[in-house]
């Protein structure tokens, strides 16, 4: 326990030290965000947090030494997919390349990490029904085409899910930091130690990077911003211990894994509905992200960020529970109802309470107000 300490503390220090000698360089490449009319921030700030992460996880992992080489399998598709983010960081490229560059870096990550299989858990019927593979004991298995369609979907998505999340400061940060935490503790569980420390150091390095992103006493708004990077860099991290982890040989069903990320993949899922059903690109802008609607009820940007993280922290908290209580897969993939219709009635809730009334309405009641003004007695 100690040793995992001081490698956490050596990630935390290693990703600060980085994020103050990288916010220099990153004026000097134009990496900077610029205020505009979504984006209100006060000044350029430095788009760096991403790569301080991304060369503290690298140096930390090495330096810990404990199955270095799993990290270091993974390292194509990562490093991949934070170029492509930092490129469109600085060039702001169009949608088609970056999301081609995001299905290439994820299906590096799934053959550089060996990664074939899927372990779904004890879901009764569900193999014979649909001819997927099957072990006595196992559950059902997605292989093949099945597998990797299924892999790249949710790789691909949960990359744009945590890079939609990041729209206040310490959002993205916080709540990846939290994803990975429990992570590194569910690989304890299971025996994964190499897993457990590549968690664990992601989740130390999102802190030093909170240090210059969070709002606090002493800091009034960020310094520093993942930029779509580090965001993107994130999403692929969780998505490929995730998988990693959900592979038949580590015996984690994938529906419990799923709860460690689902607010971000929830929130993305309604945005996309939404959006579609509205005739609009699902990567349009708007102010509908779960932080957005919580910002419009009346919450500060720092309260926002902090309700976020609890619903982060106790989704992986459950998935953590079900793992220890054994609880089925097939329970644990129905309650995510729960999450689901809860969000569902938040953002109804929110956008009947927001919502300007019609001109229509307006009109009347001004009439009406005008009419009751007339009459004996009546007051403004």
């Amino acid at each position: 326990m100690l040793s995992l300490l001081w490698i956490a503390l050596v990630a935390f220090a290693l990703s600060a030290g980085f994020c103050l000698g990288l916010r220099g360089l990153a004026r000097d490449w134009y990496l900077v965000d610029v205020p505009d009319a979504r984006k209100t921030h006060d000044g350029h700030v430095p788009l760096c947090g991403g790569i301080a992460i991304f060369l503290a996880f690298f140096a930390t992992t090495i330096l810990a030494g404990a199955d270095s080489a799993s990290a270091l399998a993974l390292l194509p598709g990562l490093l991949l997919i934070l170029t492509c983010g930092v490129l469109d960081d600085r060039f702001n490229l169009p949608v088609a390349p970056r999301l081609a560059m995001q299905i290439l870096a994820t299906f590096l990550i799934l053959e550089s990490g060996g990664l074939t299989q899927l372990h779904l858990g004890m879901v009764p019927g569900l193999g014979d029904s649909l001819g997927i593979m099957t072990g006595e004991g196992a559950g059902v298995i997605l292989t093949g085409s099945v597998f990797l369609f299924v892999a790249l979907i949710f790789g691909v998505g949960l990359i744009n899910a945590v890079n939609m999340s990041d729209g206040i400061d310490g959002l993205a940060g916080s709540a990846s930091a939290a994803a990975f935490f429990w992570l590194a503790v569910i690989c304890i569980d299971a025996g994964q130690s190499g897993i457990a420390i590549q968690a664990l150091v992601l989740s130390a390095a999102c802190a030093g990077f909170l240090v210059f992103n969070m709002r606090h006493r002493w800091r009034s708004k960020a310094s520093l911003f993942l930029g779509d990077g580090g965001s993107t860099f994130l999403g692929a991290a969780l998505a490929s211990i995730i998988l990693t982890l959900a592979n038949p040989g580590s015996a984690i069903a994938f529906p419990i894994m799923l709860w460690v990320v689902i607010v971000p993949v929830i929130d993305t899922l309604s945005l996309i509905i939404r959006r579609s059903a509205a005739r609009r690109s699902p990567f349009s802008a708007d102010r509908q992200h779960l932080h957005h609607l919580i910002l419009d009820n009346g919450f500060s940007s720092s309260q926002a960020t902090l309700l976020i993280l609890s619903l982060n922290f106790a989704a992986g908290a459950v998935a953590w529970g079900a793992l220890r209580l054994s609880l089925p897969a097939w329970a644990m993939l129905l309650a995510l109802i729960v999450p689901v219709l809860a969000h569902t009635s938040f953002v109804l809730h929110s956008n009947r309470r927001l919502r300007p009334a019609p001109l229509a309405s307006v009109a009347d009641a001004a009439q009406a107000t005008k009419t009751n003004a007339t009459l004996p007695g009546a007051t403004l």
